[in-house]
């Protein structure tokens, strides 16, 4: 089995191997995955496809072919070994990698194994925009980082500041924490220590369920009976023990009824 590094900025990965597919989640630079099936098309260029589970959640889905590097796994660097490790994450909204044939624009939450690294010949080097070193990584970044994407739009299945969905928004604010969630907002409910409102706080993940009680939503709470999460943006609302509370053409309102809370700190 062959070992994936997404050498792009930010790429797709789809329900089935059709570039029209759902996209159900994306690939930040950095991220390593591993290749679990293959599918090509008539044009063995333009309609090549990878299965691939990202290393970091498990995640599963279909990506272009063209959108990774192959990599075998014990004859890399020792720097790059060991899936290649996440050794420094993007801070800045966005940042620039050299690269043999130009530049590369990553967004925020893309993660590098070093500064200036190669994989199979190919070479990079962090240019612009500033980084730190994921072993400084911890909770107390958690609300200055989800601040950082207010108003980035919704997009589904979305990781990056041009566009998230809830789950992809709050799995990034929490990388920075170094804490590893799930990629779907029903599995990361299973993760964490469940608390009761009365003992919220800050940086505690909210889940939210529909009518037939399956999970649908999650947010960040920020203290203050205030939540921020990504619906239709990120955005942030009141939240009391029945749920979020939006303010739209100055009417209030209840958008998402509040399930369980669950506490990473």
């Amino acid at each position: 089995m062959y070992n994936g590094f997404c050498y792009l900025g930010v790429v797709p990965v789809r329900k089935k191997a059709e570039s029209s597919a759902e996209q159900v989640t994306q690939l930040l630079f950095g991220d390593t995955v591993s290749v679990i099936d293959e599918y090509k098309g008539e044009n063995e260029i333009t309609d090549s496809w990878f299965k691939i589970r990202n290393t970091y959640d498990d995640y599963e889905g279909w990506t272009d072919k063209r959108n990774i590097l192959l990599y075998e796994p014990g004859k890399l660097s020792d720097n790059i070994n060991q899936c290649i490790s996440h050794k420094y994450i993007v801070s800045s909204s966005v940042a620039k990698i050299k690269t043999d044939d130009g530049f590369i624009t990553v967004p925020m939450a893309a993660v590098l194994p070093d500064k200036v690294f190669s994989i199979n010949n190919h070479n990079f080097a962090l240019s612009e925009g500033s980084v730190i070193p994921t072993e400084k990584c911890n909770p107390l970044l958690i609300k200055a980082v989800s601040l950082l994407y207010l108003n980035t739009p919704y997009q589904w299945g979305g990781k990056s500041i041009l566009g998230m969905d809830c789950s992809g928004f709050t799995q990034n604010v929490f990388r920075f924490a170094g804490i590893k969630l799930k990629r779907d907002a029903f599995e990361q409910a299973t993760q964490g220590n469940n608390v009761s409102f009365e003992s919220i706080k800050s940086g505690d993940l909210c889940f939210f369920d529909n009518k037939q009680g399956k999970i649908t939503h999650v947010g960040i709470y920020l203290g203050g009976n205030q939540i921020i999460h990504c619906s239709g943006k990120v955005r942030i609302d009141t939240l009391d023990a029945n749920g979020i509370i939006t303010n739209e053409d100055g009417k209030e309102k209840y958008s998402h009824r509040l399930c369980k809370v669950q506490s990473f700190i």
